[in-house]
């Protein structure tokens, strides 16, 4: 057999006939993968099994594995029989090896978090964050998902998330609930489509709770004991904060944070730019004139600001501690012993509803609260039936006095 000749199907006799050379050569078998024979320049013959490694290198990604001697402990079968067991074993524990690995480098539930936070929550400046509600998913994850931020993301099963999900709707009701799917299912999207993590969002299977919308507002006959109320507080700044949100419609994060250079007072409008929009864009409001006698009552004690305060933000940004002072004082107001639940916010709801029950059209309540849908203002909808009723009662009654006349 020339020396060059290196791969042919082992036999007994082909083996056997194979000479020294100066050098050692290895030849393998063309019938069984990864079967070889080394025959050193003393003479001897060794059967081998070769396989190639992953992640050894480029100069070390071979490995020689010794079956035994031909032929004094291996025939050609035996060793053939010998080299497929070998590999089949290497090849499991491989598997059981990369799954470790890939086991032990997966993501956490932590994890994910860390990265949401980092890239879309909060950013690298907290003074200057990524989302408004930034707050809100660090206390919707530091409730519900931190107790299990060690867990693999492989862990966090459709059982798992389905189980999270109804105690959730239990101890802390169906909108928390709903609120908590939809940050975990942004930041399972997040690792997975920025991070290369290549799973099946657990939270995509979750069906979201029915929601009942929360309609709260100051009623006509409760108005004078809400201004009152507001009269009362301490911090009068956050007093013109309220009066301005009743008197506007806006946001209480757009009025604490309003500018100087917003204001037109001469056409008595407030533009909010927007970079500084919820719906990031540009808003107009008309301010009436209760709300220009407020501002105008604040000119000079800023240059910037509206309502300026110490803070890293430079304008005022807590007031819920006077709000909660002006809950106690509305409730002393209308006999009651308890504060009720009515949030700042539940202002813009209540210029909003008056605006409907006053009969301006839907879309034009729309248009001064910055809605982008008609969706969002269609929840007032209901409230419009009495300049409806009136409307009609008005017309039967012509329709009546002409049907008299007859």
């Amino acid at each position: 057999m020339a020396a060059a000749d290196t791969s042919f199907q082992f036999t007994k006799t082909a083996l056997a006939g194979i000479a020294a050379t100066s050098k050692r050569v290895w030849y393998r078998d063309t019938k069984t993968q990864g079967l070889a024979l080394c025959v050193t320049p003393a003479g001897s013959k060794t059967f081998y099994v070769i396989r190639r490694v992953a992640g050894m290198g480029r100069k070390g990604n071979t490995e020689f594995l010794r079956l035994g001697a031909f032929p004094e402990d291996l025939t050609v079968e035996q060793a053939r029989a010998a080299a497929r067991q070998k590999l089949q074993v290497l090849n499991a524990g491989e598997s059981v090896r990369a799954a470790a690995t890939a086991r032990k480098d997966e993501f956490t539930v932590g994890d994910l978090w860390k990265l949401w936070t980092a890239e879309r929550s909060v950013g690298p400046n907290p003074d200057k964050p990524i989302k408004r509600s930034w707050k809100k998913d660090q206390r919707l994850y530091e409730c519900h998902l931190k107790d299990r931020a060690s867990r693999r993301v492989s862990e966090v099963t459709s059982t798992l998330v389905g189980k999270i999900f109804r105690d959730v709707t239990v101890n802390s009701g169906p909108v928390e609930a709903n609120h908590l799917k939809r940050l975990a299912r942004a930041i399972w999207n997040h690792a997975i489509k920025h991070h290369g993590m290549n799973i099946r969002n657990p939270w995509t299977t979750i069906k979201d709770n029915q929601e009942s919308p929360r309609e709260q507002w100051i009623k006509p006959d409760q108005m004078p004991a809400l201004f009152k109320a507001i009269d009362s507080i301490s911090n009068q700044d956050a007093a013109d904060i309220f009066r301005l949100c009743l008197f506007t419609g806006a946001r209480s994060g757009n009025v604490k944070a309003m500018r100087w250079d917003q204001l037109d007072l001469n056409a008595n409008v407030w533009t909010i730019g927007s970079a500084h929009h919820k719906n990031k864009r540009v808003h107009s409001i008309p301010l009436p004139p209760p709300a220009v006698l407020i501002l105008k009552r604040r000119v000079g004690v800023s240059a910037e600001w509206v309502f300026p305060s110490s803070s890293s933000a430079g304008h005022v940004t807590n007031i819920y501690a006077s709000w909660k002072e002006a809950l106690k004082a509305f409730a002393v107001e209308v006999g009651s012993t308890e504060a009720p639940d009515i949030r700042i916010h539940d202002l813009r709801h209540t210029t909003a509803s008056w605006l409907v029950g006053q009969g301006v059209s839907l879309p034009m309540v729309g248009k001064l609260l910055g809605h982008t849908t008609t969706v969002t203002t269609a929840r007032y909808a209901h409230l419009a039936t009495d300049p409806v009723r009136e409307a009609l009662e008005k017309i039967t009654a012509a329709m009546g006095s002409t049907t008299k006349e007859q």
